[in-house]
């Protein structure tokens, strides 16, 4: 795993260690690293040691793993914005695209 729990939950400012939900964001990690390979087209950890590694994949490692972590509160990723009449508008950030975003200067091309 590129990610340790320890640096996720320093990003994610969600500190709880019990066994299951070392489990839980183990498997976020495990999960959101998959999704960023499968974005880049290559198996990050194979083609970087840990000192070459881009700070744009762990950082997209950790943003994918911490919206999988807001959702299972039974929250799911949104943003708000309010307007000068009372409205507020609501976005929702269940698309991990917009994550994914920030590697395409280290993405494979795929033709």
């Amino acid at each position: 795993m590129i990610m340790t729990v320890q640096e996720f939950n320093a990003y994610s400012n969600n500190f709880e260690d019990s066994s299951e939900a070392v489990t839980i964001k183990t498997m976020f990690l495990k999960s959101a690293q998959e999704i960023c390979d499968a974005y880049l087209g290559f198996d990050a950890e194979t083609k970087w040691t840990a000192e070459q590694m881009p700070e744009v994949v762990k950082l997209s490692i950790l943003r994918v793993a911490t919206l999988m972590l807001s959702e299972s509160g039974g929250n799911i990723g949104l943003t708000g914005k309010s307007f000068d009449n009372n409205n507020r508008t609501f976005i929702n950030y269940s698309n991990y695209r917009k994550y994914l975003q920030p590697l395409d200067g280290v993405r494979e091309p795929r033709f």
